[in-house]
C-alpha cells in the first residue's frame, strides 16, 4: 500500500472512528497551509552544513499533500507535490556528504514520485526519476562500494540511509529493473546492522528522539519491501518496540529524554503499522493515545480504537538498551542503566527521572546543541557539561568518573507486597569501586533510590548524591519540600543519618545551553569503612514507615 495509496481505504480510515476524523483535519489543515505557503528553500541546520530540516519538510509535504488527495478527490494537492519534488530535484545535491540527508531526500522523492506517476508529464516524470538516480541511489552506490562506515554500524544512521536507498529501488522498480536489483541487494543485507539495534524486548539504546527516527524508517523499509511483494519477515524486536515507546512516556505526556533527546520528541507516524504487526489492543490504543501531532501515515495504517487495559502498573526492564520502568497510578520512574559508549550517549548511568502527580520532580537538563565545536568528536564531546556524570541526576563517587567504557548490568525486577523493584549493578573494568543502585516503587506514590557501595580491602570513598528538578526546594535538614505547579512531594535523606541537603541553580556554563530553569538537589556522603548504604526517599503524601533492605534481598528476577 506504501507504493500507491488507496484512496478508497485512506477515507474508510478517516470515517471509522473520532481518531481517523481526528487524522483527516489535522492533514487536510496542515495540507492546506502547505498549499499556501512557498515551495521548499534548501535550509541548513542553525551552525551545521546538514540539509536535514529541507530533507524532512519534504517527505512530510509530500506524504500531506497525497494523502489529503486520497481524502477529498481532485488532484489540486498532488499537483503541488509535483511542484516541491520538481523543486527539490533542481537542488545542486542532496548533501551526500551527510548521507542521512541524502537518504531522507531519496525517500521523499521516491514516494512522491510513486504518489504523483499517473498525474505527471513525461518531462516532469523524467526530472524526479533523473534527480533520484543521480543525487540519490548513486551517491549512495558509491559509498558502499568505498565501505562508508553507515553500512555497518549498529544505529539509526544504518537504518535511514539503507532505507533510503530502499525507497530509491523501489521507486525504480518498474522504470531501471537492474539499478533497483543492485541497490536492493546491496541495502537489504546492510540494513540488518542497524536493526540488531532493537534489542529482543523492543528496547533501543539511542534514546527517545532516535527512537522514533530508527522505528520510522525500519518500518518504511518492511512495509516498501512487502509492496514489493518481497518476503521479510518482520524482526520480533519491531513488533515489541511500541511497548518501549509507550514505557518511556510519563503520565505527563513527557518521556525519558536521556542521552541527545528532547523530553517531546516527534509522534512515531507508524504506530499503527506497529500495531497491525502486533496485533495487541494495547498497540493498538497507543496509536491514539500517544502525544503528538498526527501524520498522514495515521490513516495509512490505522488502528481500530479499542479500550486499552490501564497502562498505570508497570514493571519493565528493557535489555541492552539500559532501562528499568517503574508505574503506579501517576508516579513514574524510570532507571538508566546500559552502557556509556552507545551512539548519543550521554556519561549517564544511575540517573533516573521521576513523575509524581503527573509532573516531573526529577528531570534530565536534555541534549546539548549540536552545533558546539566538536560535540561528535569523543575527545571534545564530554568536556560539554550536559553530557557529564555531573549534569545527571546520579551518583558522582569521588576519585572514580565515569567513562565512555562504563557500563551497567541489570541486577533484576520483581515484586512483593505491593512493591515493585529494580536495580543494577554500575561499574568500569578499572573501577575498584563496587556500585549498585536500585529503586523501589511502593504504593501509593512513595519511591526509594537506594545506593550501596564498597570497596574490597579499603574505605568505601566519599560521594555526592544529586538530582536535577524544576521544582522550588525548601530544606529542613534531612528533608527538603519540592514544590511544582501547586504539587509537593518530600525528598527525605534515610541512610547516612545525620545528613542534610543542600540546593542552587544548575550551572550553566558559558558558550552551553541555559540550565537555569532546573536546581540541583544535593548532598554529601562520607567516606565510610565498609559497605555504604544510601537511601532516598521520595514521597507525595503519606508515607508508610517501610524502608528498603538490602539489595542482596530484595526480591529481583534477572
Amino acid at each position: 500500500m506504501i507504493l500507491s495509496l488507496d484512496a478508497g481505504q485512506i477515507r474508510s480510515s478517516a470515517r471509522s472512528s473520532a481518531a481517523g476524523r481526528r487524522y483527516a483535519e489535522a492533514v487536510l489543515r496542515v495540507a492546506g497551509d502547505i498549499h499556501a505557503s512557498p515551495l521548499l528553500e534548501l535550509e541548513r541546520e542553525d551552525g551545521r552544513d546538514v540539509i536535514l530540516p529541507t530533507s524532512r519538510k519534504l517527505f512530510d509535504r509530500v506524504a500531506t499533500l497525497a494523502v489529503a488527495d486520497c481524502l477529498v478527490g481532485g488532484s489540486a494537492f498532488r499537483r503541488r507535490a509535483i511542484r516541491e519534488l520538481l523543486n527539490a530535484a533542481a537542488f545542486a545535491d542532496w548533501n551526500p556528504a551527510h548521507f542521512l540527508d541524502t537518504a531522507e531526500m531519496t525517500a521523499g522523492m521516491a514516494l512522491g514520485l510513486c504518489w504523483t506517476r499517473p498525474l505527471l508529464t513525461r518531462t516532469e516524470h523524467d526530472t524526479i526519476v533523473t534527480a533520484i538516480v543521480e543525487k540519490g541511489l548513486s551517491p549512495g552506490l558509491a559509498a558502499a562500494a568505498a565501505g562508508a562506515p553507515w553500512m555497518t554500524v549498529c544505529n539509526n544512521w544504518n537504518i535511514v540511509c539503507c532505507t533510503g536507498m530502499i525507497a530509491g529501488a523501489a521507486a525504480m522498480d518498474d522504470i531501471d529493473k537492474a539499478l533497483s536489483r543492485d541497490a536492493l541487494a546491496c541495502f537489504l543485507p546492510a540494513l540488518q546492522h542497524g536493526l540488531s539495534a532493537f534489542g529482543t524486548d523492543g528496547g533501543y539504546g539511542e534514546g527517545p528522539d532516535y527512537w522514533e527516527y530508527a522505528t520510522r524508517y525500519a518500518v518504511l523499509a518492511h512495509a516498501l519491501l512487502d509492496g514489493l511483494g518481497l518476503a521479510v519477515v518482520v524482526p520480533a524486536a519491531l513488533a515489541r518496540t511500541w511497548r518501549y515507546g509507550r514505557d518511556l512516556t510519563g503520565p505527563s505526556g513527557r518521556v525519558f529524554n536521556f542521552g541527545d533527546a528532547t523530553e517531546r520528541p516527534r509522534r512515531a507516524p507508524v504506530l499503527g503499522w506497529l500495531a497491525h504487526i502486533a496485533g495487541d489492543p494495547d498497540a493498538m490504543a497507543w496509536q491514539h493515545a500517544a502525544p503528538g501531532d498526527p501524520h498522514p501515515f495515521d490513516l495509512l495504517w490505522c488502528a481500530p480504537e479499542t479500550e486499552p487495559l490501564p497502562n498505570d502498573d508497570a514493571l519493565s526492564a528493557y535489555e541492552p538498551a539500559g532501562l528499568a520502568v517503574l508505574r503506579a497510578g501517576t508516579t513514574w520512574l524510570v532507571l538508566k542503566g546500559g552502557r556509556n559508549d552507545v551512539n548519543h550517549a550521554h556519561l549517564d548511568l544511575g540517573t533516573f527521572v521521576l513523575e509524581m502527580a503527573g509532573r516531573r520532580f526529577v528531570s534530565e537538563l536534555g541534549r546539548e546543541n549540536y552545533a558546539l565545536p566538536g560535540y561528535f568528536e569523543p575527545e571534545r564531546r564530554f568536556g560539554y557539561f550536559r553530557t557529564q556524570a555531573a549534569a545527571h541526576s546520579t551518583l558522582l563517587i569521588d576519585g572514580t568518573p565515569q567513562s565512555t567504557a562504563a557500563f551497567a548490568r541489570l541486577l533484576g525486577t520483581g515484586r512483593e507486597a505491593g512493591r515493585r523493584f529494580a536495580a543494577y549493578a554500575i561499574g568500569d573494568d578499572g573501577w575498584p569501586i563496587g556500585w549498585r543502585r536500585g529503586v523501589v516503587l511502593e504504593d501509593p506514590g512513595t519511591v526509594f533510590i537506594v545506593d550501596e557501595l564498597e570497596q574490597e580491602g579499603a574505605a568505601t570513598p566519599a560521594s555526592t548524591w544529586q538530582a536535577y528538578t524544576e521544582a522550588s526546594a525548601a530544606l529542613d535538614g534531612p528533608r527538603a519540600l519540592l514544590t511544582l505547579d501547586g504539587a509537593d512531594v518530600a525528598a527525605e535523606i534515610l541512610a547516612p543519618a545525620g545528613l542534610g541537603w543542600s540546593f542552587e541553580p544548575a550551572p550553566s556554563p558559558a558558550g552551553e545551553s541555559s540550565n537555569a530553569a532546573f536546581g540541583r538537589l544535593f548532598f554529601a556522603v562520607p567516606a565510610a569503612a565498609g559497605t555504604q548504604s544510601v537511601i532516598v526517599r521520595f514521597a507525595a503524601g503519606r508515607s508508610s514507615q517501610w524502608h528498603p533492605s538490602a539489595m542482596a534481598d530484595w526480591p529481583l528476577d534477572a
